[in-house]
């Protein structure tokens, strides 16, 4: 008989314990990402006030500001149901919690699914605001070090290729300046030299004169 209540208070015990374990991880997992959301959230805020002063891109959902609210909101709502959920023992909550998760899950199989499904419009929805973003590249901050990191990264040059870059007024052909018929540093090709007094003349040279990739 005490053997069996031994035993008895040992898988309580070991209950108990895998549960107050189980309670943390979710605890500590919830509140990771309220607070990680909740950032994101102020930051496509603050991204977003700083991009009215420039609208660039004809659809608000490529704007990356617009994406950083959206995720914020999201990652903070679904966070915040997680850390009630389990502070509260709220079985509706968790089980509130599990299903909009598997709701966020299926929502992005689905997109993944139609962006196959459609790439080739969604390639050329992409190009077409590009090219509506070049239009302001000096003047959009946001769309400017997006567009830079991209054509660094990828080795690439503007949507389609490297004529998308005659819509900007200081890159078109018939523009006066240097810049003229060029196109921005991030498109160009750089190639490691030894630094002598001709290659420091090269490198002085405009942004426009360098050669580009396409």
């Amino acid at each position: 008989m005490a053997r069996s209540t031994g035993d008895s208070e040992q898988v309580r015990y070991c209950a108990r314990f895998n549960y107050l374990c189980l309670k943390f991880t979710l605890i500590t997992y919830s509140t990771v990402f309220w607070l990680l959301g909740g950032f994101v959230l102020a930051v496509g805020i603050y991204a977003e006030v700083e991009r009215q002063k420039y609208k660039t891109l004809e659809s608000a959902f490529l704007a990356p500001a617009i994406l950083l609210i959206l995720l914020g909101i999201i990652m903070f709502l679904v966070s915040f149901v997680g850390v009630l959920a389990s502070l509260r023992d709220n079985l509706y909550l968790l089980q509130a919690f599990m299903y909009i998760l598997g709701i966020c899950l299926l929502i992005e199989l689905i997109g993944g699914v139609m962006a196959l499904m459609f790439r080739n419009q969604t390639i050329d929805f992409v190009n077409e605001n590009i090219r509506r973003g070049i239009v302001n590249y000096y003047d959009d901050l946001d769309f400017k070090n997006i567009m830079d990191f991209v054509q660094k990264e990828f080795k690439c040059c503007g949507g389609e290729d490297f004529k998308d870059w005659s819509e900007n007024q200081y890159h078109d052909c018939s523009a006066p300046g240097p810049l003229a018929c060029g196109v921005p540093y991030s498109c160009c090709v750089t190639n490691k030299v030894k630094v002598t007094y001709y290659s420091r003349l090269i490198l002085q040279l405009p942004v426009g004169s360098s050669h580009f990739t396409k």
